[in-house]
């Protein structure tokens, strides 16, 4: 047995036990602490054990990792060095957590006793992330003192304490292992790494053929019996008017099942929920709180007895006046321990229902009518072309969609564009950073989200498309997510159309957008300044600067005939299409479409 140094055996046996434990894929970002653990994942992946994946940048790696883990529901790791390193994956963690995806942050650390001494790249780390992590562990003195070979096991029980928490399908979410390292942080040679890689590997398979220690598993997939829920049935009496509200969850094959069980019942979806039996356009959502409306001969109560929420819904404010009547009974679906309860007026909650009766038919007619009116709505405030807008935008994407497509949506306006639109729809996924709603690390996470897509079936001749759509500021906010070494693993087949209309354009339509709210009296620019934040960037030339792809549209007819062309001649990396729209517009489009009732 050859004899390493403490900190690099301890980076070998917790990156042996990451892999044992799920991990297929890691995101590593450069720095001296951490070389450890980052030597020892590239040894793993020398051997044909896990895919690596480089980031100078920690927010943009962690969000990388987040896509990854967010699309493949397995835990993906990312590393990093000690200091404001870790604290630059809070945004990440904070998402992670709030949308139950398996992220876990592996932090490299200066020995605890140094803390508060004054040495360099040194912070209180251990605790950085708060509530905000599902679990911290600290390896504390096991990767530090002593014969590591003693410390081993305790060091794996720490990793299968760490991934069993991240993808605990009721509490899972963002995790934290903080691991103190001390010098020397390097073997001797790569070839004497690898040797003791080996040693340790062979060990613990002889540990787990002799029952001594859990062997490997696949994260989020039970050993035995049904999964289970943290809350009991709720029966759902359908003879009331009876409306569903679908957003994002944590589990969609858990969505789906809840929605064929309510697959006769009216349903608002978001673009991130599965696609439901009854659809009903978000558009005229308000319409559900008019009460009764009337033709002067004919009357119908258009306002739910009931409302049956799945997961957490987030995007319109026609559902949240829903949500705060409370004449209505609100029964909760949750499949984690997270309860949407904005207004404290929620009568039920449950994991799983019991239907009984049957819909009114009257009911659902004033549902499809109301449908119709949206759909409606969106067809014609978007028949006219121009201005042509964001809104448009996103319509042709939508209209672009096909089977197995992966769509990842900017968290501000694009996400409401598609719902806009009409998704959900069968045969797609739609993810969108909707946790905490940032735009953080949208560009990584779709990057991240294209890899995990194509790497779900690595024996296809051609990877999966993958569309992101997001805002100028969103792509601005995450440029150095298109900055990928040439080393490093690229997606294959990802198009990220950029709706450019200098600003924030969500804005427009809330009530800072308001014209008395504008401009000052003596013409000093109030809304543009600190609002609209218009952008003066060639996107051509960044792009270029990055090594991207970009193509620019500038009409439907043009975004149209690029979005066919990529999908025809398939898409080899990363293509930005660049769709240069009016954020003024934006206020008449949503003007005509809240007017073609």
């Amino acid at each position: 047995m050859l004899t390493s140094p403490v900190a690099v055996r301890a980076g070998l046996v917790l990156v042996d036990q990451l892999i044992r434990s799920g991990v297929r894929e890691a995101v590593l970002c450069p720095g001296s602490r951490n070389s450890p653990l980052n030597l020892a994942f590239v040894e793993a992946e020398r051997v044909g054990r896990v895919r690596l994946h480089v980031r100078t940048d920690e927010r943009s790696a962690a969000f990388l990792a987040l896509g990854m883990a967010k699309v493949s529901r397995q835990p993906v790791p990312v590393v990093m060095t000690s200091g404001t390193a870790v604290a630059n994956c809070l945004p990440a963690m904070v998402e992670a957590t709030l949308s139950s995806v398996p992220l876990v942050v592996l932090s490299a650390n200066r020995p605890l006793s140094m803390l508060g001494s004054g040495a360099n790249q040194t912070i209180d780390q251990a605790e950085i992330f708060g509530t905000h992590s599902v679990c911290t562990l600290n390896t504390g003195e096991l990767a530090l003192e002593g014969a590591a070979a003693d410390n081993a096991a305790e060091l794996r029980d720490l990793v299968r304490k760490l991934i069993a928490a991240a993808t605990d399908p009721i509490d899972g979410g963002g995790t934290h292992l903080d691991v103190p390292l001390r010098e020397p942080l390097v073997p001797p040679t790569l070839d004497e790494l690898s040797l003791w890689a080996g040693e340790i590997a062979e060990k613990a398979d002889d540990v787990e053929k002799t029952g001594g220690a859990q062997g490997s598993h696949t994260p989020r997939q039970p050993t035995r019996g049904p999964r289970k829920l943290p809350y009991g049935q709720v029966e759902v009496d359908l003879s009331r008017r009876t409306l569903v509200i679908a957003g994002s969850v944590a589990d969609t094959a858990w969505a789906r099942a809840i929605m064929d069980e309510l697959a006769d019942v009216p349903t608002i979806a978001e673009p991130v929920a599965p696609a439901p039996d009854f659809p009903v356009h978000s558009a005229a959502v308000d319409m559900f709180s008019t009460q009764v409306v009337s033709d002067g001969e004919h009357s119908a109560v258009t306002t739910p007895e009931q409302i049956v929420v799945i997961g957490r819904p987030t995007l319109h404010r026609g559902v949240t006046k829903l949500l705060a009547n409370k004449d209505i009974h609100v029964i909760v679906l949750s499949d984690t321990r997270n309860i949407t309860d904005v207004f404290d007026n929620v009568d039920e909650v449950g994991s799983s229902v019991r239907p009984r009766g049957e819909q009114p038919e009257s009911w659902l007619q004033v549902a499809r009518a109301i449908s119709d009116m949206g759909v409606n709505q969106v067809r014609d405030g978007l028949a006219e072309h121009e201005p042509f807008t964001a809104v448009h935008a996103v319509a042709v994407v939508a209209d672009a969609l096909r089977d197995g497509d992966l769509l990842v949506l900017g968290a501000s306006t694009a996400v409401r564009d598609a719902s806009r639109a009409g998704l959900p729809f069968d045969g797609v996924q739609a993810i969108a950073n909707r946790g905490a709603a940032g735009i953080d690390g949208t560009i990584s996470t779709g990057v991240g989200a294209a890899m995990a897509h194509a790497h779900a079936d690595p024996t296809a001749i051609r990877a999966p498309r993958t569309i992101a759509v997001m805002g100028d500021l969103t792509f601005a906010h995450d440029l150095g997510g298109l900055n990928i070494g040439p080393l490093e693993p690229r997606p294959d087949n990802l198009l990220i159309v950029l709706t450019n209309d200098s600003g924030g354009g969500i804005f427009e339509t809330l009530e800072p957008g308001a014209e008395n709210l504008r401009t000052f009296a003596d013409g000093t620019a109030a809304f543009e300044r600190v609002f609209g934040t218009p952008l003066d960037l060639d996107f051509a030339e960044l792009c270029a600067g990055f090594g991207v792809e970009h193509k620019l549209a500038t009409n439907v007819e043009e975004l149209s005939a690029a979005i066919d062309e990529h999908a025809e001649i398939g898409g080899s990396g990363i293509t930005v299409l660049e769709v240069k729209v009016s954020r003024r517009g934006r206020q008449e489009v949503e003007q005509r479409i809240a007017g073609a009732r």
